[in-house]
């Protein structure tokens, strides 16, 4: 179950010990690049919700496009978790600003207090729960172990302000509410931390590193083959099925790089087909070597694609939960004992970066300031030449 701890949410809503979502806790399912479409209004048009409704949903899609290909996915600013000194089972996330993955804004206007043991015990009764993050009951756990939660924020949706409908019945007038706002607001849950997660790798496979060492993978893979056939011909025409050996392997790497990388060498299939044929009606040990030379020159080709695809940035792909990560918390038998805040992808932003480097950011002012504002050549020189001699 996920806890919520707005200070916002509909006073109706509280009453009703449920909170009214308009979309449902289901898995991560954005980040894919869609198409948009928006409404064209024209004079003697007939004005539906549906219309209304899309005109709004464009401009919120494209926002979020914008956040998740332009902006990034983590922390903007704020949001640090301290601990609460009122009490032992709780923290303090202080106000700020964060990107989902899918490019949702979350926005904690005011410091939030969230009931860690609360949130534990509300997740390891519901039933149904988000992404599979339900945590598992730990009764037998004794008092001194120690376990670590990220403690993560999510985006949420709530239905506020009802307002009366009008409906028409038989002439009559017909009333019923409906909310007439959508209040944006946000939840908190608490992730186990495990060996496993995906944070836990330093070069996750689909970034630029991980595809490099993909593709220096792959170049060790076939280190074998390649001494193979540097050997010289004399020892390939002493031993011919070492050449064969070194052929085929050699055939059988190209096509299968080929087959998994994205294919920008269009002819290659027939261009593997033209050396095989080569290398089989060679009459003499001499066209067979020269035959796995090109096939060898073909692989190194094809690694060389590898680097460069690799420098191709793709669209990033939300597979994770619609989350942010804003710390870790330590808990040992009933207490909080330490949060680590390090753990946050913290959004590369211009006024990040200023606040890192503001010693250097101001250095640079203050050259500039001199150099194009304080100096005067000419007043400089005429003091100068102004001053006695002797």
């Amino acid at each position: 179950m996920a806890y919520s701890s707005s200070s916002s949410m509909n006073k109706s809503t509280k009453k009703k010990g449920k909170k009214t979502t308009t979309q449902p806790q289901t898995c991560s399912s954005c980040g894919d690049i869609e198409c948009f479409e928006r409404p064209r209004f024209f004079g003697g048009q007939l004005l539906t919700d549906k219309d209304l409704e899309a005109a709004q949903r464009y401009v919120i899609e494209k926002n979020k496009l914008h956040n998740r290909y332009l902006v990034g996915t983590g922390v903007v600013c704020g949001l640090a978790v301290r601990c609460d000194p009122c009490c032992d089972g709780s923290v303090i996330v202080e106000s700020g600003y964060a990107i989902d993955c899918c490019g949702n804004d979350i926005v904690l206007c005011q410091s939030e207090k969230v009931n860690v043991f609360d949130c534990l015990e509300k997740q390891r009764e519901e039933e149904e729960p988000y992404c599979g993050t339900k945590i598992r009951s730990s009764k037998s756990q004794q008092v001194d172990q120690t376990k670590e939660y990220y403690l993560v924020l999510f985006y949420d949706e709530e239905l506020s302000n009802p307002v009366t409908a009008l409906i028409r019945d038989n002439g009559c007038g017909n009333s019923r509410c409906q909310p007439s706002r959508i209040r944006e607001s946000f939840r908190f849950e608490l992730v186990e931390k495990k060996a496993d997660i995906k944070r836990d790798n330093l070069i996750p496979d689909d970034s630029f590193l991980g595809q490099v060492r993909e593709c220096i993978t792959k170049f060790l893979r076939v280190g074998n083959t390649l001494n193979a056939a540097a050997e010289s011909e004399k020892e390939f025409s002493n031993n011919p099925n070492a050449l064969d050996t070194a052929f085929y392997q050699l055939r059988s790497y190209v096509l299968e790089f080929y087959n998994r990388e994205p294919e920008t060498k269009c002819n290659l299939p027939d261009k593997v087909a033209e050396i095989e044929n080569k290398y089989k009606t060679a009459d003499t040990p001499q066209q067979k070597y020269n035959a796995a030379v090109l096939m060898l020159v073909l692989l190194l080709q094809l690694l060389i694609d590898c680097f460069c695809n690799a420098i191709l940035v793709p669209c990033a792909e939300c597979d994770e939960e619609e989350g942010v990560i804003l710390a870790c918390l330590t808990i040992q038998g009933h207490k909080i004992d330490k949060i680590c805040n390090i753990v946050r992808r913290q959004l590369i932003t211009g006024p990040s970066l200023r606040y890192w480097m503001e010693p250097l950011f101001s250095a640079v002012e203050r050259l500039l300031e001199l150099g194009c504002c304080d100096l005067d050549l000419l007043k400089r020189l005429e003091r100068t030449l102004s001053r006695p001699q002797g």
